[in-house]
């Protein structure tokens, strides 16, 4: 394994990520004295509308794009672009009818935001990998920027105009909107070739069966990560959400861009050592001690700076956010510990595992849910009981991973013993 190869490409998406993140924070105190917590519970709910499908938005097949052989990479680009298209079109559709249904305000604007933002989750995402497979990793880290820079813009300027949710949303899809532009020009730039129906079709049939266990778990997945927005919403008000979803802003969201630039990187790396060498515990063990480092470090962080950073920096009204980000920093440490190896399960060719972890995820959290619901519990009961019940499934996946990667290690290694 070439560490300095590793540790380099880790480090420029790691960068991206950071800057993406330093540019949250410069605009948080601005942000959160425009828009009030009602807004930012509005504007949770369609984000969580939009990251549901948008998570299977090109089919799954962008985890085929760094595997895919010499001749299938543009195919399977392609493809990905094509499934991608549809699937933004069919949200704007279902998005209308679930307005004109309900009689919500702003459904003919907001629809096709909702539609553009899932075609651009697929889309942006294949492209990434597409970059990353031809060691293009800068690009792919600078667009995280521009779309963080693009976002906090936008809603900055649009609150000029209006303060409410749909301000939220019209700037995040902008940013989202100037992220794609970016990778769109990287693709023409180094080459993505044209569409190839037979080529593609050859690429559909040859990664069929993965993505048709993938799809059920990547849907549910999403699901998972988006359960807690809609339950908050049932058990207690918009407001409650809003903190809530400031407190996802200053953590969650960082640590998943962290935990998607380590795993990307770890899916890259494993998958050639593991064609190369018949393991990949090396990768394994790196991605489990960087990883863990990281997050006991942001866990400290949290305990020790989150309720003064955001009573003096954002303001006293978001003191919630600090309280909920209190109960959920083990959680959320345990959680980015376990994502960053989580591509595992594709190396070993047993996608089955991640749709049984993300079973276990949503159930935990439905568990949580009924016990709230039941006992008429406050917002902080269900917050520690619900971080609790994943904090255990989190780590259960994780130590099945490590050990699997390391018999992994022990069987190849006597394999090669008796050759």
């Amino acid at each position: 394994m070439d560490w300095r190869e590793y540790l380099r490409h880790f480090a420029i998406l790691l960068s991206g990520t950071a800057a993406a993140l330093a540019l949250n924070l410069a605009a948080y105190p601005l942000l959160a004295r425009l828009y009030s917590p009602a807004d930012f519970g509005g504007f949770a709910i369609i984000v969580a509308a939009s990251a549901i499908p948008g998570a299977i938005a090109c089919g799954r097949f962008e985890l085929a794009v760094p595997t895919a052989p010499h001749w299938g990479r543009h195919a399977i680009l392609w493809l990905c672009i094509t499934i991608g298209f549809a699937a933004g079109i069919l949200s704007t559709a279902g998005a209308a009818l679930w307005w004109w249904w309900q009689a919500l305000p702003h459904g003919a604007i907001m629809a096709p935001l909702l539609g553009l933002c899932v075609f651009l989750t697929g889309f942006t995402a294949a492209a990434q990998l597409y970059l990353m497979r031809h060691d293009r990793y800068r690009l792919a880290s600078l667009s995280l920027v521009v779309r963080t820079g693009g976002t906090v813009v936008a809603q900055a300027l649009l609150a000029l105009v209006a303060r409410d949710s749909l301000s939220l949303v019209i700037g995040y899809a902008a940013g989202f909107l100037a992220q794609g532009a970016m990778l769109a020009a990287a693709l023409l730039q180094i080459g993505a070739g044209r569409p190839h129906r037979a080529r593609m079709r050859a690429m559909f049939r040859r990664y069929r069966r993965q993505v048709s266990i993938d799809i059920p778990s990547t849907f549910i997945a999403a699901l998972g990560l988006n359960l807690m927005t809609f339950f908050l919403l049932s058990l207690f008000n918009q407001r409650t959400l809003g903190f809530y979803s400031l407190a996802n802003r200053i953590a969650i969201v960082p640590l998943q861009l962290f935990n998607d630039a380590l795993g990307q990187v770890f899916f890259q790396k494993a998958a050639r050592s593991q064609e190369r060498t018949g393991s990949f515990w090396s990768e394994m063990k790196f991605n489990v001690v960087t990883s863990g480092a990281i997050s006991v470090a942001v866990l400290v962080g949290i305990w020790l700076l989150a309720t003064p950073f955001i009573t003096l920096y954002l303001g006293r009204q978001w003191a919630p956010s600090a309280q909920m980000l209190l109960i959920l920093a083990p959680m959320l440490a345990m959680r980015s510990l376990c994502m960053s190896v989580a591509t595992a399960v594709f190396v070993l060719k047993r996608p089955q595992w991640l749709l049984y972890h993300n079973l276990a995820n949503a159930a935990v959290q439905g568990a949580a849910f009924a016990i709230g619901w039941a006992s008429g519990m406050g917002v902080t009961q269900f917050l520690a009981l619900a971080a609790a019940l994943l904090f255990a499934e989190y780590l259960a996946f994780a130590i099945v991973l490590i050990v699997i990667a390391r018999a992994g290690a022990r069987a190849s290694g006597t394999s090669a013993a008796l050759r």
